[in-house]
């Protein structure tokens, strides 16, 4: 897709200023996508630093969303296989209500289709799915994973909507598994590296 990189605007506008959708580029850009991550888990959800920052950001995509020169929300897109993976979707509190999550998911279907993914896999919180549901995601099974407060739902959808997902329970290339933190050589923490 062409643009697919560079800073792009929307239709949206808050308070006549327009939201614009960007890829992080630059280490600075990175640190913008970060600071949103920070103020919205561990700020306000209280999620620990040490799995907020969980050792992917640096394999991932970054994406931010801006309202004019500030950063109002973020989303690290992780790559598979076989599918895409949005995750740490994260809108500043004082702009929430605006769609700004939709238009950072939306540039993940853009950017997910041109490099030929098909599907895009979240792993979402109990009280959040009906938010996803509602911008047409599905889950895979009707359990939840995970154990206590931190469970998780598998949730999937098309990049392209008009080229629906079969009905499946789960695609053998999606692993409902927590990953394991790795240390600094990139090997899981607490284990042998098997």
């Amino acid at each position: 897709l062409r643009g697919v990189g560079q800073m792009s605007t929307n239709t949206r506008s808050i308070g006549g200023q327009a939201v614009t959708i960007k890829l992080a580029m630059k280490m600075e850009d990175s640190l913008q996508a970060f600071a949103v991550r920070a103020a919205c888990f561990i700020g306000e959800q209280d999620v620990p630093y040490s799995e907020e920052f969980d050792g992917h950001d640096f394999g991932a995509t970054h994406i931010i969303a801006y309202l004019g020169d500030e950063p109002a929300g973020a989303v690290r897109l992780r790559w598979f296989q076989s599918f895409a993976m949005p995750e740490r979707l994260a809108v500043m509190k004082r702009f929430r209500g605006n769609d700004i999550g939709q238009l950072l998911i939306d540039r993940c279907a853009r950017i997910a289709e041109s490099r030929g993914c098909r599907m895009l896999y979240t792993q979402a919180l109990p009280q959040d799915i009906k938010y996803w549901e509602r911008h047409g995601w599905r889950r895979l099974e009707a359990d939840d994973t995970g154990k206590g407060p931190k469970r998780v739902v598998a949730m999937v959808r098309a990049v392209d909507p008009s080229k629906p997902l079969p009905e499946t329970a789960a695609p053998d290339s999606v692993a409902l598994r927590k990953e394991r933190q790795v240390d600094p050589s990139g090997l899981p923490v607490g284990g042998d590296g098997t």
